[in-house]
Formats: structure tokens, C-alpha cells, sequence
């Protein structure tokens, strides 16, 4: 039976002293254990600083997401925007149909010629041409203020009289000018000497901004685009006919005559080492074969100790 207070104090004091050191045990005992309770429900200090950290990190995250998924602030009304575009695309509609356009490259008519072939042509201001053997022309199909045309090889000009609109032949180094008369031009590129030769009318002869003169029927311009000479004079061939298929040279050199040949039949001409100058003058005949050509040029070039030798059925040797 547990004694009442009453009798507790009236123990002896051993005993009271004993009863005192073990109710003082208990308590120390008890708050040991509530100690230990407390310190295993606490977590540690990394514990703690790892979850602060955690928690700000999630806060960053979902401060970000709210603000890229939110609605701006700053939000402009549609009505003022709807104005403006009413007002600005009828005027870009009406500047992209109004603006002028690039005018189309003008359309380019090509006129050619084969070995041995002639051919006439008649241009926009019905101006005539005939193309020699192994030449080309090219012009506009619309003419402007002037009438221009690019030659390549020889042709023979009647140009229809037009004061008011020039007519120009452009070759790779002259440039011939005229109003309305008929002429020819020779300017092979294998050749050193462009050729202008005046059957009616007056033209003038340029090189660039030099002027190389004006010429007259009969008249004939031998410029050398090797040495820029320039020879003026008169060619008694200039009444031929423009249709005329003679093969004629005036004065010419070796060279000259052999592109002549080749330019009207199908063979080459291979020149001897160390050919002498020759300047030869004739007309030869086109429906003679090649070989019978080639008798009559020897015959001419017997003087100069020249002679044209066959080597195979289409190449010819000058020896």
C-alpha cells in the first residue's frame, strides 16, 4: 500500500533520501527520453538547408512558367490596329499595280549562214541584207531612234532611207553609219582589215569616237585593227550586184584568199613555213570544183614560187 503524504514526511530520512535520488532518476530518465524524441522527429541541419534549396528551385520554376504563360501587361487594343491595316494595305494594293514596271528586253532576231551559203534578209524597216558565206547578223525585232544591227562575217546593205532614225552596222571594231544607201561590210574575225566598201549613197566609218571617214559611191576603207591604219580607195567591183556569187578580191593577201575559199567550200588550208606577202587581185568562179579553184590560183602564184599542193580530200597545203 502506498503510504499518503502525511506519513512520507514522517519516514526516516534514509528512507527519504532514497525515495528523493529515485523520483530525481525518473524525472532525469524522462526527460532523456522526451530529448530523444525530439531529436529523432528534427531532421539535421543539411537536411533542412537541402530542402530550403529545393523549395526556392520549384519557386524559380513556376515564377518562370506564370510568366511565360500569362498574358502581357502591356496589351494594345485591336480596334487601333484594325484601323491602320484598312488604311495601309489598299495603299500598298494600289502601289504593287501601280509601280512601273521593268520593260522586257527587246526580242533579238539571229540571222546566220553556213559554208557556201547565201541568204537574204529583210528587217523590220524592210531594209535588205545579204549575208556571205559563214556570216551572222543579229538585230532587234523592233527598231528605236536608231537601227542598229551587230555583223559577223560579210553582208551587202540596201537600207531603206530613214533620216530621222540612223542605221548603224556595229562590227567588232567599226562602227557604219548611214541614213539610207547600200554598201558592203566585210569583218571576219580570222582577218586583220575590216572592209567597207560604198555601192550609193555616203557613209561614215568610226572606231569608237574616231571618226576613219566618210565615204562615196565607189569608195572603198581598209582598216587594220592590228596596226589602227586606215587605207581609202576606189574599187571598180562596186557596181557588182549584191546577189552576185562571184568570188572576187581586189589586193588581197594569201591569207585572205584562203578564208575566201574555206568560207565556200568544205576545206581547210594548212600555210607553208615562211609565206611570202602576195596581193592578188581576180574573180574566180563558185561552180567550179575546188580542185579546178586551186589550178587557177596556181597559176596566179607561180610569181610568188608558191603553190598549192592536195593532201587529203578535204585539206589543202600552201608550199
Amino acid at each position: 500500500m502506498k503510504p499518503s503524504n502525511s506519513s512520507f514526511f514522517h519516514l526516516p530520512a534514509r528512507l527519504q533520501r532514497y525515495f528523493r535520488s529515485r523520483q530525481a532518476s525518473q524525472q532525469q530518465l524522462q526527460r532523456e527520453q522526451w530529448l530523444d524524441n525530439l531529436a529523432a522527429a528534427t531532421p539535421d541541419d543539411d537536411e533542412l538547408i537541402n530542402r530550403e534549396r529545393e523549395a526556392e528551385r520549384r519557386a524559380r520554376i513556376l515564377g518562370g512558367i506564370r510568366a511565360r504563360t500569362q498574358p502581357s501587361a502591356h496589351v494594345l487594343p485591336l480596334w487601333p490596329v484594325l484601323r491602320v491595316a484598312a488604311v495601309l494595305v489598299p495603299l500598298l494594293l494600289a502601289g504593287v499595280l501601280l509601280w512601273p514596271k521593268r520593260p522586257a528586253p527587246p526580242e533579238l532576231l539571229h540571222y546566220a549562214t553556213g559554208v557556201g551559203e547565201h541568204r537574204e534578209v529583210v528587217l523590220p524597216d524592210r531594209s535588205h541584207v545579204w549575208l556571205r558565206p559563214r556570216s551572222g547578223l543579229t538585230c532587234s525585232a523592233t527598231f528605236g531612234k536608231v537601227r542598229s544591227v551587230q555583223l559577223r562575217g560579210e553582208a551587202f546593205f540596201d537600207v531603206t532611207k530613214d533620216p530621222a532614225h540612223p542605221f548603224v552596222v556595229h562590227t567588232g571594231q567599226v562602227a557604219v553609219k548611214v541614213l539610207g544607201t547600200s554598201f558592203l561590210v566585210k569583218a571576219y574575225a580570222p582577218l586583220p582589215t575590216t572592209t567597207v566598201l560604198v555601192r550609193t549613197g555616203r557613209v561614215q566609218v568610226a572606231q569608237r569616237q574616231r571618226i576613219l571617214g566618210v565615204l562615196r559611191p565607189h569608195d572603198q576603207l581598209l582598216y587594220n585593227t592590228t596596226t589602227q591604219q586606215v587605207t581609202l580607195t576606189k574599187n571598180e567591183y562596186a557596181t557588182v550586184s549584191p546577189t552576185s556569187r562571184l568570188l572576187t578580191f581586189e589586193q588581197a593577201s594569201l591569207p585572205e584568199i584562203m578564208l575566201l575559199l574555206e568560207n565556200n567550200y568544205p576545206i581547210h588550208f594548212e600555210p607553208g613555213p615562211a609565206a611570202p606577202a602576195v596581193a592578188l587581185t581576180g574573180t574566180l568562179d563558185p561552180s567550179l570544183s575546188a580542185d579546178q579553184l586551186t589550178d587557177v590560183l596556181n597559176a596566179l602564184l607561180q610569181r610568188h614560187h608558191l603553190r598549192i599542193t592536195k593532201r587529203t580530200a578535204t585539206t589543202y597545203q600552201i608550199q
